[in-house]
């Protein structure tokens, strides 16, 4: 692991020690780094602000269950990205509750919508049409509604939500996620500052 890699990780696993303890909106940049030992200007060297760490920490965790390996789109795969989640629940609850501008829903509402598009681009050659816009949104506000649900919840089970959550993806996007080459690289480059 390069040291950039080993430093984001460090100040994400102190963010993550700090949910345990506070809400997200309570934490200060000066205090986590003072916790692992960093300057606040190392940490900004690396992100814009807390909220692009989180961010960076869910393109972690989706990466680990998606990237560098054989396209390939299904309830199985999807369902080892929550067991990755899962792993993590509390600090996805505590992400999940914050209502800022900068909440991790709008982002993760950001990133499947990118990824969507190029993932039909990627398939079609085309952009998407108005109604496949429209039926991927409509996907997209359903998927975080569920995941949030099974989140908080204690009476749904990964392997449920997954099933039913590719069963309602429309086909168009199923067969572009089926063949959309996902790498680490493409996936992180979409949050945090440059740091070759």
């Amino acid at each position: 692991m390069q040291m950039k890699d080993r430093t984001k990780v460090m100040f994400a696993d102190t963010l993550e020690e700090m949910l345990h303890e506070m809400p997200l909106d309570k934490v200060r940049i000066a205090k986590l780094c003072e916790r692992c030992g960093a300057t606040t200007p190392t940490f900004y060297y690396y992100f814009h602000d807390k909220y692009e760490l989180v961010a960076w920490m869910f393109l972690q965790d989706f990466s680990g269950s998606f990237a560098d390996q054989e396209p390939e789109y299904n309830p199985d795969r999807m369902n080892q990205s929550a067991i990755r989640f899962a792993k993590r629940r509390n600090f996805y609850q505590k992400a999940f509750d914050d209502r800022s501008q900068n909440s991790i829903t709008e982002y993760m509402i950001d990133f499947n919508m990118q990824i969507s598009r190029e993932a039909v681009k990627f398939h079609t050659g085309n952009e998407l049409t108005a109604d496949q816009e429209f039926s991927v949104k409509y996907h997209i506000y359903g998927i975080m509604g569920m995941f949030a649900e099974w989140l908080f919840g204690d009476d749904m089970t990964s392997e449920y939500l997954n099933a039913s959550l590719y069963e309602k993806t429309p086909d168009f996007l199923k067969e572009a996620f089926s063949v959309y080459p996902y790498t680490t690289d493409n996936i992180l480059k979409r949050i945090g500052k440059e740091t070759t």
